[in-house]
């Protein structure tokens, strides 16, 4: 000690050093005497005229002097830069966070004339009563075009806050069901404030009942004691109250509502019409003719009705947008503007629509602003149960003038219940059986009574009063006090491939499959060749009178003479288009407005992609693995390494618990996982130079599946696109063609039990086929190119420069929305269930109507998480985990990762003090020297700088920080950091390195985080301000080197590798801020290389490094943030790549 006085143990003399009085009188003299320096130097830079220019380019604390001079240095250079650097470490450099924030409040920032060139040469001349306005670029260079006669009426963006533009665990999992405490006002008061409920407290308990879900959870249990022991609940409130009269009124529809005539409901309510179809029999069989069959109900609301419904709630209107405009990107302050797709209501065929009703002549004596409404379709069959045959179609509407941020949440209750569609029902067959005199109805029949079943009830939808609010509007007061005339539009339509078909009204895979264009099924298989990518324009389907006239006359072929429906006459009139003898609901009731219904069959990735071309490729990939090797061993190895893949995200990707070769119960989320890791689980099973092609083929996958499912796209990201679907259709025919013919595949396991299992059940199998051998029941199988799913990859970036982004009308929210439908279904008693379904819809929504009305200004949402989104990071609060740092360094002795500890610990404080104490005393900018942290390196420096004194030699250890980061696509996210899994590896920018020699310089470091501590420090070094303590949150990392493509492999990967340096090395181990990490990154091992470690035995305790590898692999591919982040410079949302 100071004192003399000299310890055997450190614990003593760390007591000592609290209570030595000469030690505390010592560090005070210091205190003193650097509080006498920081006045003197401070009175010498007033009496110098350039100390003003100085401090606009050098750091505000005045310049550390040596002991024995206490005169200003010259040098304007700030300390970092004085100081020697190593070259063998390239240093990270700081960047700026940007928060996401909406496009800027309108404000016209061009005049009227000016030219569009270049944001949309794609768009058609604008008429002259049209103007356009645009707005001042944001922070990322983003504003917005209108295409109007008036500035917007009502700006959504006006409302955008940070909350809303955060996709934080907190915000994904908001529960709506919580009503805010409610403020006292006139409308709350009024005694049929809660009606049909008597009482504040029966409503809320309704509300809960009915909203809160059908599983109860802790969280609904905390709601329900939150509901009783509120202060103004009143048991007697409820004991009176009548439940089943409540939940009768709360449920009618617009079929019941004459029994409530002392109630009127808002909302449109559901109708139930009868269905009739005319089923032709044809001429030869027994009772020939047309005959009429009356099907089940339609349960359905009406479209009109629906949308009044939706502009009267306060809620959705204030994020509703009205007019539609043009997003455009100015990349660093770049004078040439890019366009932007992401949002429906950003995207080319709404403004197209827009356009079109703003130059129609208006309505006789109005002058209303026309407004468009995009409605969206989804549809799709689901099983409501997983055993039993109960089963729902439902038709889920959502409206393109909303985000598709919030409608892809189930909680903001955005997707409407339209109707619930039948199928034909097992009866019908006895119907059809009776009539053709005993012989069973044919397939083909069938078919054709399904079709006209399904388009029947369209016609019902698409209504008289539909069409003409399509014609001439509604004009509908909206929350505002504006009256408006809105114009439905049908944009899109969403759904899988044969309900593609039926809406196509053309032949399930017939011999020319798409339902946009006329390419024969021969040669679906060019993907990506330029004769393909022309003949989708030239042989594009167009619903004219060609067409409307061959389905006439092969119409009146079956209902007038009585022929088949597959007869040599109707075949001859349809079959080169693959048409179907069946009117379309849709351009026969929309023909009026020259709709084209193809145009709305949008691209569905999930289903063409990740269960299609995907699902095949990998399937395919199983085959060739099992047939490389007797007895499975590379399928062995290919779920080894799986199980071995480590989680990334909250559920980005998750645990392969099961054997991937099995693909039990896997759904599209797991073969997207699937992909995402198979770069490393594939490298190395085949040999030479089938390898080399598998991997080319999969990182072709996942690089033109990471571009297709991007939530933003610009144009020159759609270039890329349109070379991936190039690159992607090359690799698939050089996989078929080179390495597919290498191997004699044969079935799976699971194919031959599944198709053994169909044969039994169709009855087609034998006694000699059930009791062959396995060997011989494997059959010879081979790859398949010519698929519809592989031929609609190459529609994607045509659909996204007309609709926006693929995830606005992927199928996936009308996969979730299932969901809800079978949740009400569980409450109903499972007999007529879809009219009981119906109430239950109608009593959810009109208690969230009721709601509403308490809590206008939101609802309360119990944040999960302990950090608001402006924070760039958050570590605990705790100190319950306090580390003395000389014990600390004792207990782990000889532990290489503890070298130079203290120093380099010393250092990275000293520079992050300094930097703290700048921006609180001094002028906020520092220069990008000045802004880099040090960690991993201590260069020399002399002990009169090293002045840092860390309060009770403690520094405390945390086990998460939660990073927020600024996605590409300009939303906030979050990633956890967790030392003690797998989520402890993080990237930072890079800094260029001027001495090196690399031509290929990696734009980021990596680094696994050790531990998460802080610490509290005082600056008493010269230029000290005061002696209040700094606290300051720090990673103990230890640090990624690149792999050159020549060391521990002779071929070029698709993904970089990284290694551990040597421990013996002095940047092995070092410090880094928190503000300085961009996000989490997910390191694959490579398997092929094995571990380091062969005995498993440990060098680094603090390290871990028995389980090391000896190269690791940088997933790029792991979410489409990360992805963007390696197309530098085309993220919006990435500032620190804008700039060159």
């Amino acid at each position: 000690c100071t004192c003399g006085r000299s310890f055997a143990q450190l614990n003593a003399y760390a007591n000592h050093q609290r209570t030595c009085k000469k030690r505390k009188k010592h560090l005070s003299n210091a205190l003193s005497k650097a509080k006498e320096l920081w006045s003197t130097k401070k009175r010498l830079c007033r009496e110098e005229d350039k100390c003003d220019k100085l401090a606009g380019s050098t750091l505000s604390l005045p310049t550390i002097a040596h002991k024995s001079s206490l005169h200003v240095v010259d040098d304007p250079r700030s300390l970092a830069e004085r100081r020697p650097r190593r070259i063998n470490r390239r240093l990270p450099a700081r960047f700026r966070d940007v928060l996401p924030q909406p496009p800027p409040i309108t404000e016209s920032a061009l005049p009227p004339t000016a030219d569009l060139s270049p944001a949309s040469e794609t768009s058609a001349p604008l008429s002259r009563t049209l103007r356009f306005f645009c707005t001042l670029p944001s922070v990322f260079g983003l504003s917005r075009r209108y295409y109007s006669n008036h500035l917007p009426t009502h700006d959504p963006e006006e409302l955008t806050t940070l909350e809303n533009l955060t996709l934080t665990h907190s915000e994904s999992d908001q529960d709506f069901s919580t009503p805010a405490p409610t403020t006292h006002n006139s409308s709350i008061e009024a005694p049929d404030a809660y009606d049909p409920y008597p009482n504040k407290s029966s409503f809320l308990l309704g509300d809960w009942f009915w909203n809160g879900g059908i599983q109860k959870s802790h969280k609904s249990f905390k709601e329900l004691l939150q509901i009783i022991s509120d202060s103004e609940f009143r048991s007697e409130d409820i004991c009176a109250t009548r439940w089943n009269l409540i939940n009768n009124r709360l449920g009618s529809s617009t079929d019941d509502a004459e029994a409530h005539d002392d109630v009127t409901f808002e909302g449109a309510g559901w109708k139930k019409t009868a269905i009739n179809i005319k089923i032709p029999i044809h001429k030869r069989a027994e009772n020939p003719g047309i005959h009429d069959y009356l099907t089940t109900d339609l349960y359905h609301r009406p479209l009109v009705s629906v949308i009044q419904e939706k502009l009267a709630n306060e809620r959705h209107d204030e994020l509703f947008h009205y007019q539609p405009y043009e997003l455009l990107w100015n990349r660093g302050g770049s004078e040439r503007s890019i366009r932007v797709h992401g949002e429906l209501y950003n995207s080319e065929a709404f403004i197209r629509a827009h356009r079109e009703v703003q130059e129609s002549p208006a309505e006789p004596g109005c002058d209303l602003e026309h407004v468009i409404v995009t409605l969206m379709f989804w549809s799709d069959s689901t099983h409501l149960t997983s055993f039993g045959n109960s089963k729902l179609w439902p038709c889920y509407m959502f409206f393109g003038n909303e985000s598709k941020y919030r409608r892809c949440k189930p909680s903001c209750h955005l997707c409407s219940h339209v109707a619930y569609f039948n199928h034909l029902p097992d009866s019908f067959k006895d119907f059809a059986t009776k009539h053709f005199g005993g012989k069973g109805p044919s397939a083909d029949f069938l078919a054709h009574c399904h079709r006209e079943l399904y388009h029947v009830q369209w016609k019902i939808l698409l209504d008289e009063e539909f069409i003409e609010a399509c014609k001439h509007g509604i004009v509908i007061r909206c929350c505002d006090g504006i009256e408006r005339r809105f114009y439905p539009r049908i944009l899109t339509y969403s759904a899988d491939y044969p309900e593609k078909a039926l809406l196509a009204t053309i032949r399930n895979l017939g011999g020319c499959p798409c339902p946009r264009c006329l390419i024969p099924k021969s040669r679906i298989q060019n993907l990506g060749l330029s004769l393909d990518m022309k003949q989708r324009q030239t042989l594009a389907r167009i619903d004219n009178d060609a067409r409307k006239s061959k389905v006439t006359v092969a119409r009146s072929h079956i209902y007038d003479l009585g022929y088949g429906i597959r007869s040599t006459a109707v075949e001859n009139l349809l079959k080169e288009h693959s048409l179907v003898p069946t009117t379309n609901a849709f351009s026969e009731k929309l023909e009026c407005l020259a709709f084209n219904l193809f145009c709305m069959l949008v691209v569905d990735l999930m289903h063409e992609f990740e269960l299609g071309v995907w699902k095949a490729v990998f399937v395919h990939l199983l085959r060739i693995l099992s047939s490389a090797r007797a007895g499975d061993e590379l399928l062995h190895e290919l779920d080894r390494r799986y199980r071995l893949t480590p989680t990334f995200g909250r559920d980005t990707v998750r645990k392969f618990d099961s054997n991937a070769s099995e693909m039990k119960k896997m759904a599209a989320r797991d073969f997207e996982d699937l992909l995402q890791c198979a770069i490393p689980v594939f490298d190395g099973l085949l040999p030479e130079p089938h390898n080399t092609n598998v991997l080319a083929l999969i990182c072709a996958c996942a690089h033109w599946h990471a571009l297709a499912k991007l939530r933003m796209h610009t144009d020159e990201t759609l270039d890329l696109l349109d070379t991936a679907t190039v690159t992607l259709g090359k690799q698939l025919r050089r996989f078929q063609k080179h390495t597919c013919v290498a191997f004699q595949t044969r079935e799976l396991k699971r194919e031959v039990e599944r198709r053994q299992r169909r044969e039994l059940r169709d009855g087609v199998g034998n006694r000699e086929a059930t009791t062959s051998t396995h060997q011989t029941a494997r059959r010879m199988k081979t790859f398949n190119l010519q698929t519809y799913k592989l031929h609609a990859l190459g529609d994607y970036s045509t659909s996204i420069r007309n609709f926006g982004t693929t995830d606005s009308y992927s199928t996936e929210p009308g996969e979730l929305e299932h969901r809800t439908s079978k949740s009400r279904y569980h409450r109903t008693d499972k007999k007529g269930f879809v009219k009981q379904i119906t109430s239950i819809e109608r009593r959810e929504a009109r208690i969230h109507r009721i709601r509403d009305r308490q809590s206008p200004h939101g609802t309360v949402i119990d944040e999960e998480v302990a950090t608001s989104p402006e924070a760039r990071f958050h570590v605990g609060k705790s100190q319950n985990n306090p580390e003395n740092i000389p014990l600390f360094l004792q207990r782990h002795l000889g532990d290489p990762a503890i070298k130079d500890f203290s120093p380099k610990l010393q250092q990275f404080l000293l520079a992050k003090i300094k930097d703290i104490l700048t921006k609180g005393n001094g002028p906020s900018y520092t220069n990008s020297s000045t802004a880099i942290t040090v960690p991993g390196v201590s260069p020399p420096c002399s002990d009169s700088e090293l002045r840092v004194f860390i309060k009770a030699d403690r520094m405390y250890r945390h086990n998460l920080m939660r990073l927020n980061y600024t996605t590409y696509d300009v939303r906030r996210a979050q990633d956890i950091i967790n030392p003690s899994t797998s989520h402890c590896n993080v990237m930072l920018l890079g800094q260029s390195n001027g001495d090196s020699t690399d031509g290929e310089q990696h734009p980021y470091l990596y680094a696994r985080v050790l531990g998460i501590y802080h610490v509290n420090v005082t600056y008493i070094g010269p230029g000290m301000i005061n002696y209040d303590s700094q606290r300051i949150d720090f990673l103990w990392v230890r640090w990624y080197q690149h792999v050159d493509v020549d060391e521990g492999s002779s071929r070029r990967t698709p993904l970089d590798r990284v290694c551990f340096p040597p421990m013996a090395e002095p940047d092995t181990f070092g410090f880094v801020d928190p503000n300085d990490v961009l996000r989490c990154c997910h390191v694959i091992p490579q398997f092929t290389q094995g571990l380091r470690c062969l005995d498993g035995r440990s060098v680094s305790h603090c390290a871990q490094d028995k389980l090391d590898w000896q190269y690791y692999y940088i997933n790029r591919f792991v979410d489409r943030d990360m992805f963007m982040r390696y197309q530098w410079g085309l993220g919006v949302g990435h500032t620190y790549t804008h700039t060159s």
